[in-house]
């Protein structure tokens, strides 16, 4: 009886890959999903492909031969992208994006030469680069450049996206109000996290690349410390799903009197009943909400209705009805209310904006000038500016 190798089990473990993936994919919630589901089956399908182009295999099935080698263009475009949706979901995927998988599709146009030889052709080109000792080889009878260039590349090309990646998760740390980060510890520690492995990966990897003249055709020690770090991935989402549904809205604090609230809440919830049109308008206000919250418009003074309907899809007035049903609020003091929440998260958190004049809070908050600053406090706060962040610092 053969005993089983290391590589047997990455066979099925490219099987669990394979249903994460389409677990993913299938989730009908944020298109981030959607891309780390792709990045999972590219994943599989590596393992997959690598089980059977190892020299104990690959004679007897040539035609996985080179085939996994264009998904390892596709790891730093998802990873951002992943990212980047799961941190902004309102944000729309268009088809000018596709340019992020254009070192892919090059990839794969060049080696369709090679893909649709017959078996026998396959195992003269296998020999070849077996002769060489290397799957990274530096003279190859296909392709536009060499295996050992194409290695290079995709490290470089892969590095471009980690520090993309790294800095806009930086540049959202640094944007966001602490009260958010500390409702969304679990995020933030997944994604920094997720950000350390990667690195040390693409360390060990560029180790490898400088040390190393000539690459094992085993898979090695520093091949399984990358495919562990997507195992934990993995298992950390299967154990946290929440993680998947992105961060977890503060949401608008409505900036109206205890009783007041009170009272619209309930009014709300008999009308949900009686109406499920209001399904609709709370699902208008969250998705207002989550938009707000990522993307910070409220910080522009010339943010219009317009603007945010015709980015959202939604029609200008399906935006006006649904902030009255669910928030009693026109679509200016809706704004407003952001304005005056962030200006509160900022003076609490921040110590420069303890020093602040309330010109400059007025202006750093988005309104632009102290007359609708002082116009917006005293109707939705029912004080002036100075009495109201008098008490907050």
């Amino acid at each position: 009886m053969n005993s089983w190798s290391t590589v047997d089990y990455l066979l099925y473990l490219s099987f669990g890959f394979f249903a994460f993936g389409v677990y993913l994919i299938s989730r009908k919630e944020l298109i981030a999903t959607k891309f780390l589901g792709i990045q999972f089956l590219g994943l599989g399908y590596q393992l997959f492909a690598g089980y059977f182009i190892q020299p104990s295999h690959i004679f007897d099935y040539p035609h996985f031969f080179r085939t996994a080698s264009p998904f390892f263009y596709l790891l730093g475009p998802l990873s951002y992208l992943f990212q980047h949706y799961l941190l902004y979901p309102e944000r729309k995927f268009t088809w000018t994006q596709m340019w992020h998988f254009l070192p892919f599709i090059i990839h794969v146009i060049e080696y369709i030469p090679f893909y649709i030889l017959p078996a026998e052709l396959k195992i003269q080109e296998v020999n070849f680069v077996f002769q060489q000792h290397t799957f990274f080889n530096t003279v190859s009878n296909f392709g536009w450049i060499s295996m050992r260039d194409h290695l290079l590349v995709k490290t470089v090309y892969y590095l471009i996206y980690l520090f993309w990646t790294l800095y806009e998760l930086y540049k959202f740390y640094q944007t966001t109000s602490k009260s958010f980060l500390r409702k969304n510890l679990l995020i933030v520690y997944w994604l920094t996290g997720d950000m350390v492995m990667k690195f040390v990966v693409i360390i060990i990897h560029f180790f490898n690349l400088v040390f190393t003249e000539k690459r094992h055709l085993e898979l090695t020690w520093m091949d399984y410390i990358f495919i562990f770090e997507y195992i934990i991935m993995m298992i950390f989402m299967l154990l946290n799903p929440r993680l998947l549904k992105g961060p977890t809205l503060k949401g608008l604090v409505l900036q109206h009197s205890a009783g007041t609230l009170e009272k619209e809440i309930k009014e709300s919830h008999r009308k949900e009943k009686a109406n499920q049109k209001l399904s609709r308008d709370k699902s208008v206000v969250f998705t207002l909400n989550r938009f707000f919250e990522t993307e910070q418009l409220f910080l522009r003074p010339d943010i219009t209705l317009a603007e945010v309907s015709a980015y959202l899809k939604i029609k200008p007035r399906i935006i006006r009805m649904a902030l009255q049903m669910e928030l009693s609020l026109s679509f200016s003091d809706y704004v407003n209310t952001w304005r005056i929440q962030y200006a509160e998260e900022q003076c609490r958190e921040n110590p420069k904006w303890k020093n602040y004049k309330l010109e400059v809070i007025a202006i750093e908050s988005g309104f632009g000038t102290r007359q609708s600053f002082n116009s917006a406090v005293k109707k939705i706060k029912g004080v002036s500016p100075g009495k109201y962040f008098e008490k907050i610092n």
